[in-house]
């Protein structure tokens, strides 16, 4: 698109032209001296082009780019010339307030054109608005109050933008801290498994730590004794040698006295290993009693608090369930209960717009009539467009919402399942280390063993018959306390490793039992936000069926009127005053109807109040909140 700016006995420095699509700018640029300029437009869209010049009576030109399905996609040119010319009476401005010329696709010259019809109605209404500014040029101070009050409908409908962007606001914020909640509790759940994790690893380090402490104690005494064996077989060494001396002298003598010591000593290790054995039986039934009891009272605890938690979990998932439950069922019925009182209102404003139109006779009215019908169409077709704007942002921020949450499980459920591995792995790590130790330990006691018995054997070749006897008994005696050991020892880590075994499939159940409930309660609140979509959409339908009724009453009125329009909205003649109240009881309901007639735009505003006390606010039959309702009827 092509054209040229002229403006009248002036340059076109300071001039603006600036390019509108779809109500929205999206271009503006200052012409050079020549005035000339050019825009690439789209197709099937709606621009306005707006002329503007200080102190010049700015002019707007309208271009529909739409062309038929059987017209060919080209580049087509339009050309034209537009004169802006100096502003001597602000009256004046109104006149240009809509497009001076149209501009779409005529399917005769298969091009775009001017709408002749609408440039002719366009010049008809500027000479007549014309010989109105020379009438109305006494009427300037009316004029001025008027301009007051189109200035103080601006301040409203400023003041309504602000109120709307401060409710989204508050609806993002609100969204925005329901997914901190979420995400909060996702951390605390998150939280009692890590600490339910590091409080099992607790314990089986302090079990592994236990048996460590057991294995050194045990250890510690087997030094012991061998070191008391070895000096015990050094004083027998040292008694015999002496003992051989003396023989030489007193043979008979030493011989007698000798197998004294030996009956004494004999009797004494008999007593001493009797009392041991006795010692460590009593002390590995002691440890087992221990280390049951202790299982015991861990599985107790451990049980009552996975039961306290699934209690506790339940019954919130319970009072949940029953707070969802009673806010359905009270906004249903606080629905129904303003569906009811607003159609009632419909039919009587319905009567009263029948009876306000059968007086009205002059036809100068329908010109005023047709454009109050244009501008509630406008105003439906925007309330639709914005409220399909609002439902569609916020699918968007719930599937958003719905996109994060199934991300977050899915690390969470990656995370539980890596600490599960490395928890897994590191068992694995403890018991092979223990299995090393162990076999270590057993090597080192039999290369130990092995060299104590060579020493003893070596001692025994040395010693007399008696000496022989006395370490074979000696030998046998331990290797019957070796044994014992051994069970015992293989008993205490066989029972380890059964109690391990028995909290760690408790830790698997609890985990997979609290995976099934988060998945239960996940489902049920995906069902409740599906079963809300689904009444809101409902709602959106049962308006729209209702705006097509009226619509439909409509029409059949003006038929029924041989050929006389009758408006939807016009009830001027009635609500003649800004603000009237009007007050009515029904059946355990009052209604509170305030309507507002600003520059000629009928607004209806309802309060309904229950006796049970519940109180809720409509605008023009859509639910709004108490405080837009208090600020806009003020």
């Amino acid at each position: 698109m092509i054209g040229r700016l002229i403006v009248r006995r002036a340059s076109t420095d300071d001039a603006s032209i600036i390019l509108y699509k779809q109500g929205a700018e999206i271009k503006r640029l200052t012409p050079g001296r020549s005035g000339r300029f050019d825009f690439m437009l789209d197709y099937d869209s709606d621009y306005i082009i707006s002329f503007e010049k200080p102190n010049y009576v700015s002019k707007k030109i309208s271009i529909n780019s739409r062309i038929p399905s059987t017209a060919q996609k080209r580049a087509f040119t339009i050309d034209f010339e537009v004169e802006l010319e100096p502003q001597t009476d602000q009256s004046a401005l109104k006149v240009y307030n809509n497009p001076v010329a149209k501009i779409l696709f005529e399917t005769r010259r298969n091009d775009f054109g001017f709408d002749v019809d609408y440039s002719a109605s366009f010049q008809r209404d500027v000479a007549a608005e014309e010989r109105k500014i020379a009438e109305e040029a006494k009427k300037k101070a009316a004029d001025e109050e008027k301009a007051r009050i189109a200035a103080e409908a601006a301040k409203r409908r400023q003041e309504e933008e602000a109120r709307k962007k401060a409710a989204e606001q508050a609806r993002i914020a609100e969204q925005e801290r329901q997914r901190k909640e979420a995400e909060a509790r996702a951390l605390a759940e998150a939280r009692v498994k890590e600490e339910a994790r590091k409080k099992a690893e607790e314990e089986a380090r302090k079990e592994a730590e236990r048996i460590r402490i057991a294995e050194e104690a045990r250890k510690k005494a087997e030094e012991e004794a061998r070191r008391a064996e070895q000096e015990r077989v050094r004083q027998e060494a040292e008694q015999r040698r002496l003992a051989e001396e003396a023989r030489r002298k007193a043979e008979e003598e030493a011989r007698l006295a000798e197998q004294e010591r030996v009956r004494k000593e004999a009797e004494q290790r008999r007593l001493a290993e009797e009392a041991r054995r006795k010692a460590e039986e009593q002390a590995r039934i002691a440890e087992q009693e221990r280390q049951r009891k202790e299982a015991e009272s861990r599985a107790l605890a451990e049980a009552r608090a996975r039961e306290e938690a699934r209690q506790k979990a339940e019954e919130e998932a319970r009072k949940e369930a029953e707070r969802n439950r009673l806010a359905t069922e009270a906004r249903r019925k606080a629905e129904e209960e303003a569906r009811l009182a607003e159609q009632e209102r419909v039919r009587k404003e319905a009567e009263q717009r029948r009876l306000a139109e059968e007086a009205r006779l002059k036809a100068e009215e329908e010109a005023r009539i047709a454009e109050q019908e244009r501008q509630r169409k406008e105003a439906e077709a925007r309330a639709l467009a914005e409220g399909r704007a609002r439902e569609e942002a916020r699918q968007k921020a719930e599937e958003e919402a719905r996109q994060e949450a199934e991300h977050n499980r899915l690390a969470t459920e990656a995370r539980r399942k890596a600490e599960e591995e490395a928890r897994q792995a590191e068992k694995e790590r403890i018991r092979q280390e223990a299995e090393q130790r162990r076999l270590a330990e057993e090597a080192r006691r039999m290369a130990e063993e092995e060299a104590r018995l060579a020493e003893l054997e070596k001692q025994r070749s040395e010693a007399e018959a008696m000496a022989l006897a006395e370490a074979k008994a000696r030998e046998e005696a331990r290797k019957r306390a070796e044994e014992e050991r051994l069970l015992a020892q293989q008993e205490q880590q066989r029972l380890a490793e059964e109690v391990a075994r028995r909290r760690a499939e408790e830790l698997r159940q609890e985990e997979e039992r609290i995976q099934r409930e988060t998945e239960r309660i996940r489902e049920q609140e995906e069902r409740i936000r599906q079963q809300i979509l689904k009444e809101q959409q409902q709602k959106q339908e049962e308006l729209v069926r209702q705006a097509n009724e009226r619509k439909l009453q409509t029409m059949a009125q003006q038929s029924a009127n041989k050929g006389n329009p009758i408006p939807v909205e016009n009830l001027k003649e009635m609500y003649d005053t800004e603000v009237t109240v009007e007050k009515f009881e029904l059946n355990k309901i009052i209604l509170t109807r305030t309507v507002t007639n600003r520059e000629g735009v009928i607004t209806f505003y309802t309060r309904v109040e229950h006796d049970n006390g519940s109180v809720y606010h409509f605008k023009n039959g859509e639910f709004i909140t108490a405080w837009q309702y208090t600020n806009e009827t003020k």
